[in-house]
């Protein structure tokens, strides 16, 4: 069969043109292998770490396995997008709860916070995250999903599973290390809490309620560390810089107490902490505001409005900031 030089040159073009779709599908499918590959491999080297290392870690330091399959039927919902920047999932509790009722209604809890922690992290690239008391992982979540470094710790079961099965959904195990411990002055006790299906967030160990180990299976049974504990996981990581979300339940005094030297390891500029007076306290959060304050720590609330120290216990608002920076780099 003869073709024209014009045909010829058409059937070459048009030749070329496949070979090049072919070529750009090929390389896009490489690319996204390559990533979900290195997704892979980086989580393993992290958990390869963390196993080789467990001779330096505490044995009552429990590690959440994030490979594990969750095979409950969570309701997970996505997020709406903040600073329009980040999106995430977020797995609830049934609407009783009021926090997961929240989310389900507007898309995030503790919007301005969370938003106010954002532009800290997206401010200081080198700055990763502890989260103390992650409930059901909102401001975990959102971290992770920003890229950085999430060292989220968590006491109740039930919220641990829901932060598991959102990671898994978001894909950002490697971000993550999760934590299934409360935050104690003992390590290794075993304590009942307290149950409240209206507000998960709430609920708190019962210090006068040391329980056998062979009552661990209760979803309200929680075992304890001294903040200290995690920091092998730390090195292992390079965690040197990071800010933090803290709400405990009124232990918030067991991270000061039991946490000098994660204190002086890594630099935590920025610690957003529920100040609960309404629990009344006032001894406890006494001794836990000259803990940071002897720390070189000052208070602020909305990041940037100082507080007087002298009205620690009389009109500080419910959420401050506990502040180590320059305030001219944020406000």
């Amino acid at each position: 069969m003869n073709f024209s030089p014009i045909k010829l040159f058409i059937i070459g073009r048009n030749r070329r043109l496949i070979l090049f779709v072919c070529g750009i599908i090929i390389l896009t499918l490489i690319y996204y292998s390559e990533q979900i590959l290195i997704s892979s491999l980086v989580y393993v080297e992290i958990r390869n770490l963390v196993v080789s290392q467990r001779n330096l870690l505490s044995p009552h330091v429990n590690i959440i396995d994030l490979q594990k399959e969750s095979r409950e039927n969570f309701s997970c919902i996505k997020t709406k997008r903040l600073l329009n920047i980040t999106q995430t999932t977020i797995c609830l509790h049934d609407i009783r709860d009021a926090v997961s009722r929240q989310i389900a209604e507007e898309k995030v809890w503790e919007e301005k916070l969370l938003t106010q922690l954002l532009i800290v992290l997206q401010r200081y690239p080198q700055m990763n995250f502890f989260d103390v008391g992650a409930n059901i992982g909102s401001y975990t979540m959102f971290v992770a999903s920003l890229g950085r470094q999430v060292i989220a710790i968590e006491c109740f079961k039930p919220n641990i599973d829901r932060i598991r099965k959102a990671i898994q959904i978001e894909n950002v195990e490697k971000n993550v290390i999760l934590i299934g411990n409360a935050i104690h002055e003992e390590t290794g006790r075993y304590f009942k809490m307290t149950s409240d299906p209206e507000n998960v967030g709430s609920q708190a160990v019962l210090p006068k309620t040391i329980v056998q180990q062979t009552e661990y299976d209760d979803i309200y049974v929680v075992k304890t560390i001294q903040f200290d504990e995690i920091l092998p996981i730390l090195k292992i990581r390079n965690v040197r810089q990071a800010i933090m979300k803290v709400d405990i339940q009124w232990a918030e005094i067991y991270l000061c107490q039991t946490g000098n030297k994660t204190f002086e390891y890594v630099n935590i500029p920025v610690i957003l902490m529920e100040w609960d007076l309404g629990s009344r306290l006032f001894d406890r959060f006494d001794s836990l505001s000259k803990c940071f304050f002897n720390r070189g720590y000052f208070a602020t609330s909305d990041l940037c409005r100082l507080l007087p120290n002298s009205e620690a216990l009389k009109t500080w608002p419910a959420d401050i900031y506990w502040m180590k920076m320059n305030l001219t780099g944020i406000c």
